[in-house]
Formats: structure tokens, C-alpha cells, sequence
């Protein structure tokens, strides 16, 4: 078949027309179907129920942003099904003015959930614009309906009525603001399509292959680079696992950058874990959603090319966790950003453009181990094309980074200790590779060093002069650069001289933040600061924050209720007024800032005669950390806890909407009894001191992890689960990847096997110890009270799968004849694997 000029050719367009009409035909069968997909939100849920005689007509005013598409409404059916016609009409509230109606037949609804009415025409939204909803049902039988509304009022909403008649509750309304239409159609023939001439240039690229036209680590690269970008889209920012801490640490890294080039006089000093940085602006619900449905994919690719006025060193502050105080895994993606920053990129350009920098890095180090690896190509190929790794490459992770130094120093090492030449000095790019590589990898996660230390297994020869001096300065450096940047020592050394986190300076006056109201009432004042209660907590935040000392009273009854029933927190509450969309970076005053939140935590001015031991709080770390101090306080704490409740801890969110705040806790209180609450038992872990006590219970802990746990390990190991483990796939899909596997270790026919004896037994030794630590991390988090281990996930072996296929697999029992052949093999069978991958992702994405 080689001497044929064209078939490489014909089968690469066979195979790209066969991939193409299953992907239209995919599409015709279960992505058409799906393009009426629309989001809904609750304004308000159903409770309790009014009958509507016939031609009453129930009226509900409310507020609302987005597109109004449909309205539905819930129905109790106290007795027969009701025939007749059932008009819903569309007012606006202010003037009157008709804007749609729908006309629906009572004899389709059903009782107890959401009857869809579509509105003609749909009203297109528009910011605080009030609306009157008219139901009226006309019979033509005896049988009546109920309308369901709120028991009570809702909070912030406005009652219902049913002709002249005033409801105490407001009325249940789900409203459908989007449809996905014919984008859905657009982006799955668009992304299966290129996926089919991924895969087909595969198919035409193992002939190039094959007759050493193409190098394999060039045709690798070019696949780890284009389908990881499908996967970049399809799985975009936010899904993978743990990003947004990624993401959180790759944008401070970015903003410190910024910061040091900044001409304003803020300084960052030192972020601790618990806070991040972004740009002003840079945050989306739709695209920081970690459950990727279609509605991510179009806020994604809509936003690829949007730009922003903010200058390169605009910054807000996020009570956001990062990973850890590490940033070595993080310069490429960060550099990126900081990219998008100089050049005005919006906050999805920038996500991409962090997203791309990971995935080419991994591309070039992926080549770079299948070029380097003296054997064992087929391990390397199929290892860096596998589902979880091209996730975790496309993404802001640092496995991104980290998977690819851990292939190119095992290649390099297979190289350096088992390969051709062992008498011969490596070249100085060779060595320097090796050991850089080694050194890089050390630090990233701790767990890996086992696969660094293998180093020792290089001859001297190999090593040139002074080897053994070498080896310990390699060693040291691996181990001290570990401990250093796993300990934050390097970044406290690095960064002593600075001041810590500043907030900015708003650029607005007249935002300027008061210590007290504008006109104070020393009578109100002295009624809300005399008792220590609840209530008074509440009004003061409304009196001192607000400037509202009439704040309604169900409004302050809803907050003290969600404070009682642990809906809330204290500090989380007062963050909400302080930290507000409009007042997070307003705060410029020390003092000011000072007087106004401890007078609303407290009562007090805690400042009065003791400012000394306050303001430099605020100095060094802005207004967060000084309210952080503030409740912290011993007499703060036990002012609350002689209320009965814990003054709890900040929430992630800054700033953080109130409105936002009272829907969550709306649907606390409506999941209640299905809600699950922090255990004291959770502290108690598998330390090793408790795991020597009790070593029965600890084995049945692993036992237990097995048999539960199981196919999870071993999905998320090839990428059978992604998403952050969301979306499953067949296990179809999940066997053929582990035949894959086995296939790239079969040694070749009549070929001598590296590495052999004490040095593979050395190999197989480091990649358990790996596997092992990694483990073992894990069990040490657990909780004594789980029956199964916590957090592990069969990526964690990702960066010594290769070095397990290599060395630990058994070597009899099965050979190629030839790897030429095989590698060729491998390359389409993975390619046609991943197009067929991509599209079941896309349908598992389309089916939620």
C-alpha cells in the first residue's frame, strides 16, 4: 500500500466523508431536537394556591431585566380538569401599555408544576423595568383552577391581587429569558466537523509516517494542539477540575506582574491564598460556570473578541481561593493574561489566551518526549493524546505544564540512562534539559519527586565530569525548591520588603465612604446601639451602611431569621451591605471605613482613642482585611455568640449582591430538609498516629474505596469522566482507551528490552512511590467518619503513566512486529477515538 501514490489520499477523504455524514446524522437525530433548549428562572415558587372563578382576572407586578420568551405559571386542580381558554396578558406596570399576550387551553395543564405559556410578540428586556402580569381563565365547564403564589409576600416583591381583592403571597412565575436556537446547530457541526478533519489528516499523515516524510513528534504535536483546542471550547474555562483556583492564581500572578510595572502608588505585597486578584470587570455567572451547558458555549465564543477600556493594571479583589503560594506552574498561562491585559483583551480573550499558552507548552513538551524517547514512542504518543490529558492541557490547570515536564524528563532519562551510546557524554542542551526538567518538576507537586530522583540511575559517563557532584546539586535543589515555594518561605523572602494587599482608589469623589448618616438621629442611634439583639445588628447595617433608618420590617425580619436558622452568618451578612456591587473598591479611608463597620458590628466606634491599634490594618491590607480584624474581634465574637449564633467567616464572593444573597437563602429554607450541614467529626482525619491505632479500619477504608469507587478511578484516569467529572461517557469508549494503552506498551518482536534487572526494578520502585504519595495525600485529608477515601482521582497517576507502561507492565505476553507499523496504528486508531469523543461530549453537554 505504500507504493500506492494515492491512496493516502483516498482514505483520508473516505474517512473524513464517513466521520461528516455520521456527524450530520448525529445531528439530524439528537442536536436538532434540542435547538428550542431555553433558560428559565424562578421569580417566585409556588406554596400555597387561589381559585379563580371564571372571568376573575389575578394580577402580579414585578420587576424583571432579561427577555421575557415565556411565562409559566403553576396550577392547583382542586377537583375536575378545567376546559376552556386561559388568557395571559403582558402589561407594562408605569403605563399601561399592552406588550404580549398568550392564549392557552386549561385542558392541558397539569397540577403541581409549571404550565409554559409562549408570549406573543417576546418583550425584549430592559434593566428595572416593572411589569403587570393579567391571568384570566374563561370555563366552559363546572371545574376551576388554582393559581399558586408565595405564602407570604416574597421578599422584595410585591403582592398579588385577584380582581380588587389583595393576596398575601405573590404569585408563582417561571420565566424562559433565552433560547439557544440555531447557534446549537452552528457550533457542534462546526466542532464535529473539525474533528472528523483532525482525524482524517491523521489517517493521511500515518503514510508520511510510515515513510519517513513526517516525524511522529510533529504529527503529535499538531493533534495535541488540535484537539485540544476542540476541547478548549467544547469544555471551556471553569470546567475543568479545580480551575477557577487555576484561573484565580494565573490572574494574580498577572495583576502582580501589572503591578510592579504600575505607576499608581497601590501595592500588592504578598496575596494570600484565600484572596485573588482579577481585572476590574473580569467576571461573567455565564462563563464562570463550572456546569458547562450550551448556554457556556455560546457566552464563550460570542465573547472570544470583545475588548475593555480597563488600563493594564486595573485590579478588583475576590475573597477567591487560590491553590497555593507556588507560582512556578503558572508563568506561562499568567504570562498570557498579562498578554491580554497589555493589549485590552476582554475577560474571555484573556481566559483563551491562558487556556492556548498551557496547551502549546504541553504540545512542544509532548513532542518533545516522543522525540527524545530512545524507545517506547507509542507510550509517549498515546499517554499525551489520551481524553483527561488533552482536558487538563487545554486548561488553566497547572497539570497542564506539569504533565508535559514529567513526559519529557522521563523520555529524557530513558534516554540519558537506557539508551544508545551509554559511554558517551550527553550533549550540554541534552543535559541541560534533563536536569532543568527535573528541577521544574520537582516543586509542582511533592509527590512526584520519587520520579525526579531516578536521576541517580544515569551513569556517570553519561553525566561528563564531576558527576557525582551533579547529582547531590541536583538533588538539593529539586529537594530545597520544593520545600521553599510548597512553604510560600521563597515568596515571603522575595516579597519581605513590600507592604501587603492594597484595595484600589475609587476614581469617583463623590463614592467616598461616610463614617456615620448624613443626618444623624442620635434617638435612633442610641435605640439601635443600646440592646445587643438580632434585629438591632440588622437595622444598624441598613442605618450606618445604607443610610436607611426606615427599613421595612419584614426585610429586617427575613435577615434575623436567616442569621437564627444559619442560612447566614453575621460576618457574611455585613459583608453584604459593606461589600456590595457599589461599594467594594470605594473605600479610601482608613478611618472612615473604621468607624462605619465596627459601629455596625458593634455599636461602637472601636477606633475612639485606640486608632493605633486599628488603621494600620487597613494600610496594609484595605477594607477587607480591616472588617476581617473587625469581627474577629473577642468582644465581636462573644457579642454574637451570646445571641446564639457564630460569627462565622467572609464568603468568596467580593463584592457580594444582597439580592443574591436573600435568593439563596430563599431556596435554603425551601431545601431544607434535603440540606446536609458541616459535621465536627470532619476534623478528625487518617492522621498517621490514628491509621497505627486502628490499621483494620484504615484497610477497610481502602476495600471500601475499591469496590465504591472503583470505575471512578478508573474513568478519570483516560478521561471516561470530565468536566470536572460531570460528564460520563460510554465505557465503550473508556475499554477502547485501555486497549490503546496496552497496545502502545507491547514491546516489538526479537527487540532488546530497557530497561532491565535492579535499574527496572528502580523505576517500577519510584512511579509506586508516586502513585502511593499521592494516595497517601489523600487518606491524610480524610475524615475518620467517610467510608471512602477523599478527593482521589485517577489523573493524580497521569505523570507517571508512561514510566509505568515502560516499566512495570510484563513484557511476554504479547509483541508487535514492527513499530513503524504500530506507531501508525496507534496515531489514527487515537485520532478517530478523539473525534468520535469530542461529538459524545458535545451530547452529553446538549442532554443536560
Amino acid at each position: 500500500m505504500k507504493n500506492k501514490k494515492h491512496t493516502p489520499l483516498l482514505a483520508a477523504l473516505a474517512t473524513l466523508v464517513v466521520l461528516l455524514a455520521g456527524v450530520v446524522l448525529i445531528w439530524l437525530a439528537k442536536v436538532r431536537p434540542d435547538v428550542g433548549k431555553g433558560r428559565s428562572e424562578i421569580v417566585t415558587d409556588f406554596l400555597r394556591a387561589e381559585l379563580l372563578q371564571d372571568g376573575q382576572t389575578a394580577t402580579q407586578v414585578f420587576t424583571y431585566d432579561k427577555d421575557i420568551l415565556t411565562i409559566g405559571l403553576e396550577f392547583y386542580l382542586p377537583g375536575d380538569q378545567p376546559c376552556g381558554a386561559l388568557d395571559v396578558v403582558l402589561y407594562d406596570a408605569d403605563t399601561g401599555e399592552e406588550l404580549s399576550r398568550s392564549v392557552g387551553t386549561m385542558d392541558y395543564i397539569v397540577p403541581d408544576q409549571y404550565t409554559t405559556l409562549g408570549m406573543d410578540p417576546a418583550v425584549t428586556g430592559q434593566e428595572g423595568r416593572r411589569y403587570k402580569l393579567a391571568v384570566t381563565p374563561h370555563y366552559a365547564t363546572d371545574a376551576i383552577l388554582a393559581i399558586g403564589h408565595s405564602d407570604g409576600v416574597a421578599l422584595w416583591k410585591e403582592q398579588m391581587a385577584v380582581d380588587d381583592r389583595v393576596i398575601d403571597g405573590t404569585m408563582a412565575m417561571q420565566i424562559t429569558y433565552q433560547r439557544i436556537g440555531g447557534y446549537l446547530t452552528r457550533f457542534f457541526l462546526l466542532v464535529g466537523g473539525l474533528a472528523a478533519v483532525l482525524a482524517a489528516l491523521a489517517v493521511w499523515a500515518v503514510w508520511a509516517v510510515l515513510s519517513k516524510k513526517l516525524a511522529l513528534h510533529r504529527l503529535v504535536f499538531v493533534l495535541v494542539l488540535g484537539f485540544g483546542l476542540l476541547y478548549s471550547f467544547v469544555l471551556p474555562p471553569y470546567a475543568a477540575p479545580d480551575e477557577k483556583y487555576h484561573i484565580n492564581q494565573s490572574f494574580t500572578l498577572a495583576c502582580r506582574w501589572a503591578n510592579d510595572l504600575s505607576h499608581d502608588e497601590w501595592r500588592m505585597g504578598k496575596v494570600p491564598t484565600t484572596t485573588s486578584f482579577r481585572r476590574v470587570g473580569d467576571e461573567d455567572a455565564d462563563l464562570q460556570n463550572e456546569n458547562t451547558t450550551v448556554f457556556t458555549w455560546e457566552a464563550f465564543t460570542s465573547q472570544l473578541f470583545t475588548t475593555t477600556d480597563q488600563p493594564f493594571d486595573s485590579h478588583q479583589e475576590y475573597n477567591e481561593l487560590q491553590t497555593d503560594q507556588n507560582p512556578l506552574l503558572y508563568v506561562v498561562s499568567a504570562a498570557a493574561v498579562f498578554l491580554a491585559y497589555v493589549l485590552h483583551f476582554g475577560f474571555a480573550p484573556a481566559l483563551f489566551l491562558g487556556r492556548l499558552a498551557n496547551l502549546l507548552l504541553f504540545a512542544a513538551l509532548a513532542a518533545l518526549a516522543v522525540k527524545t524517547a530512545p524507545f517506547g514512542k507509542r507510550v509517549f504518543t498515546v499517554a499525551a493524546l489520551l481524553p483527561m490529558t488533552l482536558h487538563l492541557a487545554a486548561s488553566f490547570s497547572r497539570d497542564a505544564p506539569l504533565l508535559g515536564l514529567c513526559f519529557v524528563f522521563t523520555a529524557l532519562l530513558m534516554d540519558a540512562a537506557f539508551g544508545p551510546n551509554q559511554k558517551k557524554a550527553l550533549s550540554p542542551a541534552r543535559l541541560t534539559a534533563l536536569l532543568f526538567c527535573g528541577v521544574l518538576l520537582a516543586p509542582g507537586k511533592l509527590v512526584y519527586l520519587p520520579l525526579a530522583a531516578l536521576l541517580l540511575l544515569v551513569p556517570a559517563a553519561r553525566l561528563g565530569h564531576h558527576a557525582r557532584a551533579k547529582k547531590c546539586a541536583y538533588l538539593a535543589a529539586c529537594l530545597a525548591l520544593a520545600l521553599l515555594l510548597n512553604t510560600g518561605l521563597l515568596t515571603d523572602t522575595l516579597r519581605s520588603g513590600q507592604t501587603a494587599v492594597q484595595t484600589a482608589a475609587a476614581e469617583d469623589a463623590d463614592r467616598a465612604v461616610k463614617s456615620r448618616p448624613a443626618e444623624p438621629d442620635e434617638a435612633y442611634e442610641a435605640e439601635i446601639c443600646g440592646e445587643s439583639t438580632l434585629e438591632n445588628y440588622v437595622k444598624r447595617l441598613y442605618y450606618y451602611v445604607d443610610d436607611n433608618r426606615n427599613p421595612a420590617a419584614r426585610e429586617v425580619a427575613f435577615w434575623v431569621q436567616a442569621m437564627q436558622e444559619g442560612d447566614v452568618s453575621p460576618a457574611v451578612l455585613g459583608q453584604s451591605f459593606l461589600f456590595s456591587p457599589d461599594r467594594a473598591n470605594s473605600y479610601t479611608d482608613g478611618q472612615a471605613f473604621y468607624t462605619m463597620a465596627s459601629y455596625a458590628l458593634l455599636g461602637t466606634d472601636v477606633t475612639d482613642g485606640n486608632a493605633d491599634a486599628y488603621l494600620p490594618y487597613f494600610a496594609e491590607g484595605g477594607a477587607v482585611q480591616a472588617y476581617k480584624q473587625l469581627f474577629n474581634l473577642t468582644s465581636c465574637v462573644e457579642s454574637f455568640a451570646a445571641l446564639g449564633v457564630d460569627v462565622g467567616t467572609m464568603d468568596d464572593r467580593i463584592p457580594l449582591d444582597r439580592t443574591v444573597l436573600a435568593q439563596e437563602v430563599e431556596a435554603a429554607r425551601a431545601t431544607r430538609s434535603t440540606q446536609s450541614t458541616a459535621d465536627e467529626a470532619d476534623k478528625a482525619t487518617y492522621t498517621p498516629g490514628y491509621i497505627l491505632r486502628h490499621p483494620v479500619d484504615t484497610v477497610l477504608l481502602f476495600v471500601r474505596s475499591a469496590v465504591e469507587n472503583g470505575d471512578h478511578y478508573i474513568r478519570t484516569l483516560v478521561g471516561g469522566s470530565l468536566s470536572y467529572y460531570t460528564v460520563d461517557l460510554a465505557w465503550g469508549w473508556v475499554a477502547v482507551l485501555y486497549l490503546l494503552l496496552a497496545y502502545a506498551a507491547l514491546p516489538v518482536q526479537g527487540a532488546v528490552m530497557k530497561p532491565v534487572g535492579k535499574a527496572r526494578g528502580w523505576c517500577c520502585a519510584a512511579a509506586a512511590l508516586c502513585c502511593l504519595l499521592a494516595v497517601a495525600g489523600c487518606l491524610l485529608w480524610t475524615p475518620t467518619h467517610y467510608d471512602t477515601l477523599y478527593g482521589l482521582q485517577g489523573r493524580y497517576f497521569l505523570p507517571v503513566l508512561p514510566l509505568l507502561l515502560l516499566t512495570c507492565l510484563p513484557r511476554r505476553l504479547a509483541a508487535v512486529p514492527d513499530e513503524d507499523t504500530a506507531q501508525t496504528r496507534l496515531v489514527a486508531a487515537l485520532a478517530l477515538v478523539q473525534a468520535g469523543m469530542v461529538v459524545n461530549i458535545m451530547l452529553a453537554i446538549i442532554a443536560r
